[in-house]
């Protein structure tokens, strides 16, 4: 997003300006370069004189005395005035500071001028052309898209033109995100296909792998994978190999990108941000690349380059809008080197030399605005600029090309670096708090859906389906969520449509999701009276199911056993379907008759037991103030209790409120499942709803708050605190692929001020602590509401935080409209948000993915069809390796297992086939799920590392 042209050096305001203007010059200036001239035969030295006051007319001397050498330049008049002039130094280069003197004589005026110049290597400034990829952030969607597929035609016809051009300046172009390519193969016909793919082989078009621009933070493990599957999957189809992604705008992202190179193969990324917008300190990172090792050892050379925004602040801002251009069209001003990079690219490599930059390469993105057409007149540009310079040298690249340039030059001197570059943008994802949720939602269910289709090892997996939806789910994590317009004018109505697609993709998401769930579990002639319950996870399982059954209230095992049961007060059926054994499914039937009763809960006007917890409520706030779990004799809720409900109008914390005083009810009585409700009246809210709901005999704290939001167009903030007694917490934190502590695994410069959350966070002291789950809601604060006081864009904000204290209270930031561009300016209607939390002893890895995996994928429950029991045909062993997805094979011929290892040491993982008579067959996969190496039934993870297997019988 184009959001503020502003840059971090000063300098780039600078630029080569001609004028009409009759008044001559007052006095000159000089300003030292790092470049070289192309001079009489010689790579000169240069500097630029610069006039002040008005323009160089008439002819001029110019006397240049420089290291011990005298030389004298004429300048030609100038019926239209020059305001700069670049000046060829006499020598060679230096090795140290040195004094350039020039005496400008004309007209019989002097004027003198000093400046010193010191030494100065041979640069290479690698040029990448796009067009920032912002998929309705300009126009409506469909326009948008017609842009970057007419971009690619255009990009071909280039590269023909030029392709006997110097090799620095024949065309490339790079699509940004896959998402072009896959709607331009879709919409092209063959010969256009074919001339396509051929501009790919020839290096004409770059194809860079993440399938959009996505907040890499809100997207869970498979989702992190599957950004880069299409492109890799295509790509692979044609003969060629993609080991790159390109990522633009967005600033920060996901460690787990590091995690999973063995399995995407991308070794290379190169992160172009937003020049000031709620980026934070972002800017330290810039041109200061690195091998970004993940906890498990793999690397990704990682490169943040300036800003994406320099080719529209020079050019794009001098040629037609088009943000306001309803069908733009490449522009060609006939005037290709104007506008460019002189003198931007001087003030920027002198910047880098003075920050001691080890490399004498760098990239810079050309782009003309968002979702613009591209610049024709490039190749020409790059072609005269190294007519002119001998330094810098400019080269038209590619991601590929310049990160193969870079690493054969520097591997040995890269730094490596670990952490997480924790994302800034997310705090966006409040202003959709319900289609956030169902987005979340939706990928749990479809990696639900994979695992019940393994387990029953059902045939004709549509592959092909599965694949579009994990698209649709990508795309609504895709940084752009509506128009440039949507707070400023959000009832224009390509604004109203631009916000209508994009929330598409999360009601797709949701509906697709639970159509290929029940197509997984279901059959084509049901039970009566039975339902089958699946675990859709590798670890077993005791859960409550609910269902919708009038039948009776007595639930039996498939063995006759009576199981307890409950009716509920929403006339649901529930029943605690217990030791649900990994990847299998058991059978359970309804009947007749009265309910049975094994461990009792209870619950009086204000307090809740299961025999494991016991939770009283605040008959006036409705806040939680006490929680304690049996064999621990302490009270875990501190002051003010627990899912309290607040609201920032505006971002003012002095001006925060709270809900008002609570009226409480008994909304289920036991035996089996009681809760109690506390409904008030709430700020910012129609209404407000807050259930809290305990199990019998089962360790697991239930919590369903439901807000009936009012739409306010006011900035405003929603919250419900958690903050806990643990003292000398430390706060952990699931991200994909692994977890991370607060602050001592961020990398600096990272976000601090909020955070967002993939499965769990973990408050922990030595002896106990409390994990805090919750499906709908990922964006919490720590501590304290740190994020007060960031309305709007935020550029270069005080506000912004360089530490995170590590206190026992978490601040789950429900809903916001923060924002003054691109996301929503209000939100209104019924929103859920539920909470989970499990008190336990001293913080165990394995466990406390297990907690976050059991909340999120619940027990499914569907009519009963087929055999009783089903199983997948192998079983997994492990200390503390866990399987965070498990799918069938595309072409059905076995599974494919994602396993982590939650452990800091290596850790062996056995499979065994169910069958006695089976024999497995265990490879080394990837994404493409090839058959890479064979491994033996019995394997060792290294610690906190990942492996994906290929699991077949032989």
């Amino acid at each position: 997003m184009y959001i503020h042209i502003k840059m971090n050096f000063t300098w780039l305001l600078t630029v080569l300006c001609y004028t009409a203007s009759a008044q001559d010059y007052t006095s000159v200036e000089l300003q030292p370069t790092v470049a070289y001239l192309k001079h009489n035969g010689r790579e000169a030295r240069m500097a630029r004189l610069i006039f002040h006051g008005g323009s160089s007319h008439k002819a001029a001397t110019v006397r240049i005395s420089f290291n011990g050498l005298q030389d004298s330049i004429q300048l030609p008049a100038s019926q239209q005035g020059f305001t700069t002039y670049e000046l060829p130094l006499p020598g060679s280069p230096v090795q140290q500071e040195t004094q350039l003197s020039v005496k400008v004589s004309s007209a019989g005026r002097e004027y003198d001028a000093r400046c010193l110049v010191g030494p100065a290597q041979k640069w290479k400034v690698y040029v990448l052309p796009h067009s920032h990829v912002d998929i309705g952030y300009t126009n409506v969607q469909e326009k948008v898209l017609q842009i970057h597929m007419n971009n690619i035609d255009e990009a071909i016809k280039i590269a023909q033109r030029t392709q006997n051009y110097p090799k620095e300046a024949r065309f490339k172009w790079n699509t940004e995100a896959f998402w072009v390519v896959d709607r331009y193969l879709a919409a092209a016909d063959e010969t256009r296909k074919k001339a396509f793919w051929e501009a790919v082989k020839k290096q004409w078009i770059n194809i860079d792998a993440a399938y959009g621009n996505i907040n890499t933070s809100i997207t869970d493990s498979r989702q992190l994978v599957q950004m880069f599957h299409s492109a890799i999957k295509r790509a692979k189809e044609q003969g060629i190999d993609i080991n790159t992604m390109l990522q633009v705008d967005v600033p920060g992202a996901s460690w787990g990108l590091a995690a999973q190179t063995a399995i995407t193969g991308i070794k290379y990324f190169w992160g172009a941000p937003n020049a000031s917008d709620r980026i934070g300190k972002l800017y330290e990172w810039q041109d200061r690349p690195f091998y970004w090792k993940a906890p498990g050892g793999q690397q990704l050379l990682y490169w943040q380059s300036q800003p994406y925004s320099i080719g529209y602040a020079l050019k794009g801002t001098k040629i037609p809008n088009f943000f306001t251009v309803e069908d733009p069209k490449p522009f060609y001003t006939g005037r290709p080197s104007e506008n460019f990079l002189n003198p931007f690219i001087f003030g920027y490599l002198a910047d880098l030399q003075k920050k001691q930059f080890p490399y004498n390469m760098t990239i810079i993105t050309w782009a003309m605005s968002d979702n613009a057409p591209i610049d024709p007149e490039l190749p020409e540009a790059v072609k005269e600029w190294n007519d002119r310079y001998a330094s810098p040298q400019l080269i038209i690249t590619s991601t590929k090309q310049f990160f193969h340039d870079f690493e054969n030059a520097y591997k040995e001197k890269i730094p490596v670096v670990s952490g997480d570059y924790t994302e800034y943008w997310t705090d966006g994802l409040g202003s959709a708090a319900r289609e956030t949720g169902y987005n979340r939602v939706a990928s749990d269910r479809l990696q639900e859906a994979d695992a019940i289709w393994a387990l029953r090892n059902k045939p004709a997996y549509p592959a092909a389906r599965f694949d579009s939806v994990w698209n649709n789910i990508l795309l609504f994590n895709e940084h752009t969520w509506g128009a440039y317009n949507s707070v400023s004018n959000p009832e224009d109505p390509k604004a109203v449509s631009q916000w209508n697609y994009k929330q598409s993709f999360a009601f797709k998401g949701k509906d697709l999701s639970q159509e290929l769930l029940m197509t997984a579990a279901g059959g084509v002639d049901t039970i009566s009276n039975a339902i089958d319950v699946y675990n859709p996870l590798g670890q077993p399982r005791t859960e409550l199911v609910i269902i919708r059954n009038n039948t009776g209230n007595l639930v039996k095992d498939v063995t006759g056993k009576p199981v307890p049961s409950q009716r509920l007060s929403t006339g649901e059926l529930a029943f605690l379907a217990e030791n649900i054994p990994a990847y299998t499914k058991k059978r359970f039937t309804v009947h007749t008759g009265k309910a049975a009763i094994k461990t009792k809960a209870i619950v009086s006007h204000n307090t809740l037991q299961n025999g494991i917890y016991r939770i009283s409520v605040d008959e006036r706030t409705g806040n939680i103030t006490l929680l304690e779990k049996n064999g621990l004799q302490a009270n875990l809720a501190d002051s003010g209790g627990l899912n309290q409900y607040s609201y920032l109008p505006g971002d003012s914390l002095e001006k925060i409120l709270y809900a008002g005083n609570a009226q409480l009810r008994i909304k289920e009585n036991g035996p089996l499942v009681v809760s109690i409700e506390a409904t008030s009246a709430a700020p910012g809210a129609a209404s407000l709803s807050r259930e809290i709901r305990l199990t019998a005999g089962v360790d697991r704290i239930e919590i369903i708050n439901t807000i009936d939001k009012q739409g306010i167009a006011r900035k405003e903030g929603v919250h419900f605190a958690f903050p806990f007694n643990v003292p000398g917490a430390q706060v952990r934190y699931s991200i994909p692929w692994g977890s991370i502590k607060a602050e001592a695994d961020q990398l600096q410069y990272a976000n601090r001020n909020w955070y967002t959350a993939q499965r769990w966070v973990d408050v922990s002291n030595k002896e106990y602590g409390i994990t805090w789950s919750s499906p709908d809601a990922p964006l919490f604060e720590i501590g304290n509401y740190t994020t007060a006081g960031l309305l709007g864009g935020l550029h270069h904000s005080p506000l912004w935080i360089d530490f995170t204290e590590q206190r026992p209270a978490i601040y789950s930031w429900v809903m916001n409209n923060l924002w003054h561009t691109n996301f929503r300016h209000e939100q209104s209607g019924v929103t859920t948000f539920r909470y989970y939390m499990q008190v336990h002893k001293a913080y165990d890895p394995l466990k406390v993915n297990y907690e976050g995996l059991n909340n999120h994928r619940p027990l499914i429950a569907v009519p009963a069809s087929g055999p009783a029991e089903e199983s997948l045909f192998f079983t997994i062993q492990s200390d503390n390796v866990y399987v965070e997805s498990i799918k069938p094979t595309a072409d059905g011929k076995g599974a494919l297992v994602w396993l982590v290892n939650a452990a800091d040491r290596e850790t062996a993982v056995t499979f065994t086939p169910r069958e006695k008579n089976n024999t497995l067959a265990v490879w080394q996969s990837d994404i493409l799920e090839q058959h890479k190496q064979l491994l033996d039934t019995h394997i060792t993870i290294p610690a906190k590392g990942i492996q994906l297997v290929r699991i077949e019988t032989k």
